[in-house]
């Protein structure tokens, strides 16, 4: 069934979170995507982005979010989970007013949100991206 975006149903909207956190996750996992990030869009502060992009996407933990039983297998729960866990105390470890970027990136946390990451990309990407205007089965 194809949906406009005024119709979208719930199962398609998450669908579309699915694919947004997948594009956060590829972000999160590269210093050089933010590095270019960086480049391409001077005005943003990409370590407030990555840190508050994925409080954008996923709003309750991915183990208690009712939808993720129909967009996401065990597997990819699990992993969204663990990055999570990650996310959770790379944010409380970042000072507040949000270093520079290399600064950041030199810290050991933010590599453990990179690797951790690059893990959750991983495991979404064997299902990959679902279709943004039509509901999958």
């Amino acid at each position: 069934m194809t949906i406009g975006h005024g119709d979208a149903s719930n199962r398609l909207i998450e669908q579309r979170i699915r694919n947004r956190i997948i594009e956060y996750l590829g972000l999160a996992a590269s210093f050089e995507a933010q590095r270019e990030y960086e480049r391409e869009v001077p005005i943003a502060h990409i370590p407030y982005e990555v840190i508050n992009q994925w409080e954008d996407q996923v709003r309750t933990n991915p183990r208690e979010n009712p939808y993720n039983t129909d967009i996401y297998d065990h597997a990819e729960v699990e992993a969204l989970s663990s990055f999570q866990a990650v996310w959770d105390s790379v944010a409380a470890a970042v000072p507040e007013n949000y270093p520079a970027l290399a600064e950041v990136q030199a810290m050991p946390e933010w590599t453990l949100l990179r690797e951790s990451a690059e893990d959750a990309l991983g495991v979404l990407m064997r299902r990959g991206k679902f279709p943004e205007d039509s509901e999958i089965d």
